[in-house]
Protein backbone atom coordinates (compact mmCIF):
# COMPACT_ATOMS: atom_id res chain seq x y z
CA UNK A 1 0.00 0.00 0.00
CA UNK A 2 0.74 3.38 -0.63
CA UNK A 3 1.75 6.12 1.87
CA UNK A 4 -0.84 9.12 2.00
CA UNK A 5 0.77 12.28 0.38
CA UNK A 6 2.13 14.29 3.24
CA UNK A 7 1.82 17.97 3.45
CA UNK A 8 4.01 20.36 1.53
CA UNK A 9 7.24 21.80 3.15
CA UNK A 10 6.81 25.96 2.98
CA UNK A 11 10.45 26.22 3.46
CA UNK A 12 11.36 24.10 0.72
CA UNK A 13 12.64 20.26 0.24
CA UNK A 14 16.38 19.93 1.56
CA UNK A 15 18.73 18.68 -1.38
CA UNK A 16 20.58 15.71 -0.41
CA UNK A 17 23.98 16.39 1.58
CA UNK A 18 26.61 16.84 -0.50
CA UNK A 19 29.88 14.43 -0.44
CA UNK A 20 32.02 17.16 1.44
CA UNK A 21 29.64 18.71 3.81
CA UNK A 22 31.22 16.89 6.82
CA UNK A 23 34.81 17.06 5.37
CA UNK A 24 36.22 19.83 7.41
CA UNK A 25 34.56 18.04 10.57
CA UNK A 26 36.49 14.93 9.19
CA UNK A 27 39.87 16.04 8.94
CA UNK A 28 39.52 17.51 12.33
CA UNK A 29 37.79 14.18 13.62
CA UNK A 30 40.83 12.55 12.38
CA UNK A 31 43.16 14.28 14.82
CA UNK A 32 43.54 12.49 17.96
CA UNK A 33 44.24 15.32 19.82
CA UNK A 34 41.51 16.65 18.49
CA UNK A 35 39.06 14.09 20.39
CA UNK A 36 36.62 16.81 21.49
CA UNK A 37 34.07 19.51 20.47
CA UNK A 38 35.47 22.04 22.58
CA UNK A 39 38.78 21.22 21.40
CA UNK A 40 38.31 20.95 17.67
CA UNK A 41 36.50 24.73 18.13
CA UNK A 42 40.07 25.49 20.15
CA UNK A 43 42.41 24.59 17.41
CA UNK A 44 40.19 26.20 14.63
CA UNK A 45 40.37 29.87 16.85
CA UNK A 46 43.89 29.13 17.51
CA UNK A 47 44.77 28.56 14.42
CA UNK A 48 43.06 31.67 13.26
CA UNK A 49 44.66 34.13 15.72
CA UNK A 50 48.25 32.47 15.32
CA UNK A 51 47.77 33.05 11.56
CA UNK A 52 46.86 36.76 11.60
CA UNK A 53 49.65 37.31 14.41
CA UNK A 54 52.29 35.35 12.27
CA UNK A 55 51.03 37.62 9.20
CA UNK A 56 50.65 40.97 11.40
CA UNK A 57 54.37 40.05 12.21
CA UNK A 58 55.68 39.74 8.89
CA UNK A 59 53.75 42.91 7.89
CA UNK A 60 55.54 45.05 10.59
CA UNK A 61 58.81 43.51 9.78
CA UNK A 62 58.85 43.58 6.25
CA UNK A 63 57.36 46.89 5.86
CA UNK A 64 59.02 48.77 8.61
CA UNK A 65 60.62 51.83 7.24
CA UNK A 66 58.74 51.88 3.97
CA UNK A 67 55.53 52.11 4.91
CA UNK A 68 53.86 54.70 6.98
CA UNK A 69 51.57 54.82 9.92
CA UNK A 70 48.03 54.76 8.30
CA UNK A 71 49.17 51.70 6.04
CA UNK A 72 50.72 49.49 8.25
CA UNK A 73 46.82 50.02 10.36
CA UNK A 74 44.83 49.61 6.78
CA UNK A 75 46.58 46.29 6.37
CA UNK A 76 46.25 45.26 9.81
CA UNK A 77 42.56 45.77 9.65
CA UNK A 78 42.37 43.99 6.45
CA UNK A 79 44.29 41.05 7.52
CA UNK A 80 41.98 40.99 10.20
CA UNK A 81 39.07 41.02 8.00
CA UNK A 82 40.22 38.14 5.96
CA UNK A 83 40.83 35.95 9.50
CA UNK A 84 37.77 36.65 10.08
CA UNK A 85 35.86 35.34 7.24
CA UNK A 86 38.08 32.20 7.10
CA UNK A 87 36.94 31.93 11.09
CA UNK A 88 33.89 32.15 10.05
CA UNK A 89 33.90 29.64 7.40
CA UNK A 90 35.52 27.15 8.93
CA UNK A 91 33.31 27.38 12.40
CA UNK A 92 30.32 26.90 10.38
CA UNK A 93 31.88 23.79 8.51
CA UNK A 94 32.31 22.82 12.45
CA UNK A 95 29.31 23.18 13.12
CA UNK A 96 28.26 20.50 10.47
CA UNK A 97 27.19 17.84 12.62
CA UNK A 98 24.78 19.76 14.14
CA UNK A 99 22.79 21.67 11.00
CA UNK A 100 22.55 17.92 9.78
CA UNK A 101 20.55 17.06 13.45
CA UNK A 102 18.37 19.74 12.95
CA UNK A 103 17.92 19.15 9.40
CA UNK A 104 16.90 15.20 10.53
CA UNK A 105 13.92 17.12 12.90
CA UNK A 106 13.12 19.11 9.67
CA UNK A 107 12.68 15.98 7.69
CA UNK A 108 10.78 14.58 10.17
CA UNK A 109 8.60 17.40 11.10
CA UNK A 110 8.10 17.71 6.67
CA UNK A 111 7.69 14.24 5.62
CA UNK A 112 10.40 13.96 3.29
CA UNK A 113 12.68 11.23 3.31
CA UNK A 114 15.25 11.19 6.24
CA UNK A 115 18.96 11.40 4.69
CA UNK A 116 21.31 9.25 6.94
CA UNK A 117 24.80 10.41 7.69
CA UNK A 118 28.10 8.71 8.85
CA UNK A 119 29.90 11.18 10.77
CA UNK A 120 33.06 10.10 12.89
CA UNK A 121 34.26 10.46 15.99
CA UNK A 122 32.67 10.51 19.39
CA UNK A 123 32.58 13.72 20.10
CA UNK A 124 29.71 15.75 21.65
CA UNK A 125 28.88 16.92 18.12
CA UNK A 126 28.88 13.51 16.64
CA UNK A 127 27.04 11.87 19.64
CA UNK A 128 23.93 14.59 19.00
CA UNK A 129 23.63 14.20 14.98
CA UNK A 130 23.69 9.99 15.73
CA UNK A 131 21.51 10.35 18.31
CA UNK A 132 19.00 12.70 16.61
CA UNK A 133 19.01 10.60 13.35
CA UNK A 134 17.98 7.30 15.33
CA UNK A 135 15.38 9.35 16.87
CA UNK A 136 14.00 10.82 13.50
CA UNK A 137 14.08 7.30 11.95
CA UNK A 138 12.08 5.87 14.67
CA UNK A 139 9.79 8.90 15.07
CA UNK A 140 9.38 8.33 11.25
CA UNK A 141 8.89 4.42 11.23
CA UNK A 142 6.42 4.96 13.87
CA UNK A 143 4.43 7.75 11.93
CA UNK A 144 3.97 5.66 8.71
CA UNK A 145 3.14 2.30 11.04
CA UNK A 146 0.71 4.84 12.29
CA UNK A 147 -0.72 6.04 8.95
CA UNK A 148 -0.96 2.09 7.65
CA UNK A 149 -3.00 1.20 10.70
CA UNK A 150 -5.81 4.22 10.45
CA UNK A 151 -5.81 3.40 6.64
CA UNK A 152 -6.68 -0.49 7.12
CA UNK A 153 -10.13 -2.00 8.51
CA UNK A 154 -9.45 -4.02 11.46
CA UNK A 155 -12.19 -6.98 11.04
CA UNK A 156 -10.66 -7.77 7.26
CA UNK A 157 -7.24 -6.17 6.23
CA UNK A 158 -8.46 -4.64 3.89
CA UNK A 159 -8.02 -0.37 3.49
CA UNK A 160 -11.01 1.21 4.97
CA UNK A 161 -13.72 3.45 3.17
CA UNK A 162 -11.44 6.75 3.54
CA UNK A 163 -7.75 5.17 2.43
CA UNK A 164 -9.48 3.30 -0.06
CA UNK A 165 -11.12 6.21 -1.89
CA UNK A 166 -7.72 8.66 -1.74
CA UNK A 167 -5.91 5.35 -3.46
CA UNK A 168 -8.47 4.42 -5.91
CA UNK A 169 -8.80 7.42 -6.95
CA UNK A 170 -4.97 8.14 -7.39
CA UNK A 171 -4.99 4.69 -8.86
CA UNK A 172 -7.63 6.10 -11.84
CA UNK A 173 -5.77 8.87 -12.21
CA UNK A 174 -2.49 7.59 -12.71
CA UNK A 175 -3.38 4.92 -15.00
CA UNK A 176 -6.09 6.58 -17.27
CA UNK A 177 -2.95 8.45 -17.72
CA UNK A 178 -0.87 6.20 -18.97
CA UNK A 179 -3.44 4.80 -21.39
CA UNK A 180 -4.75 1.68 -19.32
CA UNK A 181 -8.21 1.19 -18.47
CA UNK A 182 -9.27 1.05 -14.69
CA UNK A 183 -12.39 -1.19 -13.79
CA UNK A 184 -14.24 -1.08 -10.22
CA UNK A 185 -15.64 -3.16 -8.60
CA UNK A 186 -18.92 -3.49 -6.19
CA UNK A 187 -19.24 -6.36 -4.26
CA UNK A 188 -21.95 -7.14 -1.76
CA UNK A 189 -22.72 -10.09 0.58
CA UNK A 190 -26.02 -11.77 -0.54
CA UNK A 191 -27.79 -12.92 3.15
CA UNK A 192 -24.67 -11.59 5.40
CA UNK A 193 -27.24 -10.03 7.88
CA UNK A 194 -29.40 -13.12 8.38
CA UNK A 195 -25.91 -15.49 8.33
CA UNK A 196 -24.54 -13.71 10.85
CA UNK A 197 -27.62 -13.63 13.07
CA UNK A 198 -28.32 -17.30 12.78
CA UNK A 199 -23.95 -18.38 13.16
CA UNK A 200 -23.05 -15.00 15.54
CA UNK A 201 -20.62 -12.34 14.98
CA UNK A 202 -17.56 -14.84 15.10
CA UNK A 203 -18.65 -16.67 11.99
CA UNK A 204 -19.39 -13.41 10.39
CA UNK A 205 -15.94 -12.17 10.86
CA UNK A 206 -14.30 -15.13 9.70
CA UNK A 207 -16.83 -15.19 6.26
CA UNK A 208 -15.92 -11.12 5.87
CA UNK A 209 -11.65 -12.52 6.39
CA UNK A 210 -12.33 -15.18 3.84
CA UNK A 211 -14.21 -12.75 1.52
CA UNK A 212 -11.06 -10.39 2.15
CA UNK A 213 -8.64 -12.46 0.67
CA UNK A 214 -10.19 -13.57 -1.85
CA UNK A 215 -10.43 -10.01 -3.11
CA UNK A 216 -6.73 -9.46 -2.38
CA UNK A 217 -6.22 -12.42 -4.76
CA UNK A 218 -7.69 -10.71 -7.50
CA UNK A 219 -6.50 -7.45 -6.65
CA UNK A 220 -2.88 -8.26 -7.01
CA UNK A 221 -0.01 -6.39 -7.30
CA UNK A 222 -1.65 -3.87 -9.82
CA UNK A 223 -5.24 -3.20 -7.62
CA UNK A 224 -6.44 -2.53 -4.29
CA UNK A 225 -9.53 -3.73 -2.29
CA UNK A 226 -11.46 -1.86 0.25
CA UNK A 227 -13.70 -2.48 2.84
CA UNK A 228 -16.77 -0.39 1.54
CA UNK A 229 -19.55 -0.56 4.13
CA UNK A 230 -20.79 -3.45 6.57
CA UNK A 231 -21.02 -6.02 4.07
CA UNK A 232 -20.09 -4.35 0.37
CA UNK A 233 -16.91 -4.21 -0.59
CA UNK A 234 -14.64 -2.49 -3.60
CA UNK A 235 -11.89 -3.73 -5.72
CA UNK A 236 -10.28 -1.32 -8.30
CA UNK A 237 -7.74 -2.97 -10.65
CA UNK A 238 -5.76 -1.32 -13.96
CA UNK A 239 -7.24 -3.53 -16.48
CA UNK A 240 -10.24 -4.16 -18.70
CA UNK A 241 -12.89 -6.88 -17.86
CA UNK A 242 -11.66 -9.10 -20.40
CA UNK A 243 -7.86 -8.96 -19.15
CA UNK A 244 -9.14 -10.76 -16.57
CA UNK A 245 -11.52 -13.13 -17.41
CA UNK A 246 -11.22 -15.13 -14.18
CA UNK A 247 -11.54 -12.44 -11.58
CA UNK A 248 -15.62 -12.44 -12.01
CA UNK A 249 -15.94 -16.13 -12.00
CA UNK A 250 -13.38 -16.15 -8.57
CA UNK A 251 -15.53 -13.77 -6.87
CA UNK A 252 -18.21 -15.29 -7.50
CA UNK A 253 -17.93 -19.08 -6.34
CA UNK A 254 -19.51 -19.76 -3.14
CA UNK A 255 -17.76 -19.00 0.21
CA UNK A 256 -17.73 -21.30 2.98
CA UNK A 257 -15.91 -21.19 6.39
CA UNK A 258 -14.84 -23.50 8.73
CA UNK A 259 -17.63 -24.96 11.18
CA UNK A 260 -20.89 -23.71 8.83
CA UNK A 261 -21.83 -25.57 5.82
CA UNK A 262 -24.15 -22.41 4.93
CA UNK A 263 -22.57 -20.61 1.73
CA UNK A 264 -22.78 -17.54 0.67
CA UNK A 265 -22.09 -15.37 -2.30
CA UNK A 266 -21.08 -12.22 -3.66
CA UNK A 267 -23.30 -9.96 -6.15
CA UNK A 268 -21.12 -8.27 -8.59
CA UNK A 269 -20.99 -5.05 -10.24
CA UNK A 270 -18.84 -3.39 -12.30
CA UNK A 271 -17.73 -0.01 -14.09
CA UNK A 272 -14.75 0.92 -15.71
CA UNK A 273 -13.34 3.74 -17.79
CA UNK A 274 -10.03 4.94 -19.87
CA UNK A 275 -10.55 8.63 -19.06
CA UNK A 276 -9.89 10.22 -15.47
CA UNK A 277 -12.86 10.52 -13.55
CA UNK A 278 -13.54 10.32 -10.03
CA UNK A 279 -14.02 7.34 -7.99
CA UNK A 280 -17.67 8.31 -6.80
CA UNK A 281 -18.41 8.45 -10.32
CA UNK A 282 -17.32 4.92 -11.23
CA UNK A 283 -18.42 3.59 -7.88
CA UNK A 284 -22.01 4.78 -9.09
CA UNK A 285 -22.15 2.92 -12.04
CA UNK A 286 -20.77 -0.11 -10.77
CA UNK A 287 -23.52 -0.14 -8.06
CA UNK A 288 -26.56 0.67 -10.80
CA UNK A 289 -24.80 -2.59 -12.46
CA UNK A 290 -24.89 -4.13 -9.03
CA UNK A 291 -28.69 -3.61 -8.67
CA UNK A 292 -29.56 -4.48 -12.09
CA UNK A 293 -27.92 -7.84 -11.14
CA UNK A 294 -29.79 -8.60 -8.12
CA UNK A 295 -32.95 -7.34 -10.00
CA UNK A 296 -32.39 -10.42 -12.36
CA UNK A 297 -31.58 -12.55 -9.48
CA UNK A 298 -34.73 -15.01 -8.88
CA UNK A 299 -36.98 -14.77 -5.87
Amino acid sequence: MTAPPTSPDPRGAHAAPAPDELGFYRVLASMPALATYRAKFAAVIGAGLLAYAVALVLVVVLGAGRIGLATLVGVALLLALAVALVLARAVDRLLAPLVLAERAVDDVAFGRPLARVDVPGSDTAAQVLRGVQGLAARVARDGREARERDAVDAATGLLNRRAGRERAQRLIDEETRRGRRVRAIVADVDGFRAFNARHGTGQGDAMLKVIAARLLRVAGSEGLAARWSGDAFLLVHAGAADAMPDADEMLARPIVVKGSAEPLQLVLGSAETDERVTLDRLVAEAEEALAATRGRRPG
